[in-house]
């Protein structure tokens, strides 16, 4: 054999070694969901967790009748405060809004008013379940409802786990053939190779109303990540939609959240 002929038989050789080694790398490890308990726990320890949170914002919040592009700070005191100052350019606030556990503030500073209100209020507005805890694990990727509370299955599809309060045979049937009462589902999406949520879906059968939260963009903060891009769409009577994508993110660190209605403001409901 020719000097020639031995090095392409080399270089054929090392090639396919490489081909070999990369096709295992890339192979899919993941075949099976594990035991819902098992995922459950897993996707727990995966919460981010954090004392305090704050972030610049940008988004756009869509409606029947208005569509918004704004700007601004959001700051998070774990399971006291979220306070958030929006604007629509020009660094000019449009607003202020402040969740307190059992109430909802909101500053308009282009009508000059201030409302107080409820969870209750809001989720009866939006169709959807409301609480400072949901809107707090909106916000940083947790998990919105706690799987303590009902059976969960869990399930693998498209290199995805999930984990879902209704059995996915019942669904499907339903699907199939429009038979059985199905109520309330809750279901979340969960990245295989780490236990983050990658979506999340309240879906009410009987009402024909639905509530679906997504991230990504994942930032890692020692070993917690969280998603720096979220898009949330209600469907119900109201279309909503809103788009968030966080920077400059600090977590831990002192902060203030500066909340002073002025005198002149008229007191709305």
């Amino acid at each position: 054999m020719s000097f020639m002929n031995k090095t392409i038989l080399a270089i054929s050789l090392i090639l396919m070694l490489v081909s070999c080694r990369s096709s295992d790398v890339t192979e899919l490890a993941y075949t099976k969901a594990p035991k819902a308990s098992v995922l459950i726990s897993a996707v727990e320890s995966a919460h981010f967790d954090f004392q305090t949170l704050s972030a610049k914002v940008s988004g756009n919040f869509e409606s029947a009748d208005q569509n918004l592009s704004f700007k601004g700070n959001i700051r998070i005191k774990k399971d006291s405060i979220i306070w958030l100052s929006v604007s629509p350019g020009l660094g000019i606030e449009l607003g202020r809004f402040l969740f307190e556990r059992d109430s909802v503030h909101f500053i308009n500073r282009v009508n000059k008013t201030y409302v107080k209100t409820s969870y209750s209020a809001l989720s009866e507005q939006i169709q959807s379940p409301l609480s400072f805890e949901t809107v707090q694990n909106l916000l940083v990727g947790n998990s919105l409802d706690p799987y303590k509370d009902k059976k969960h299955f869990s399930s693998f599809s498209d290199q995805q786990y999930a984990l879902s309060s209704i059995n996915p045979r019942l669904i499907k049937k339903w699907q199939r053939t429009g038979k059985g009462e199905l109520g309330v589902h809750y279901m979340t999406s969960v990245n295989p190779s780490n236990s983050k949520i990658l979506r999340q879906e309240y879906r009410d059968y009987e009402l024909e109303q639905s509530l679906l939260v997504s991230y990504d963009q994942f930032e890692s903060f020692g070993e917690k990540s969280l998603g720096k891009t979220i898009v949330l769409d209600v469907l119900a009577e109201k279309k909503l939609s809103l788009d968030l994508s966080y920077s400059k993110i600090k977590i831990n660190k002192p902060l203030k959240t500066p909340f002073k209605v002025p005198n002149s403001y008229e007191i709305t409901d």
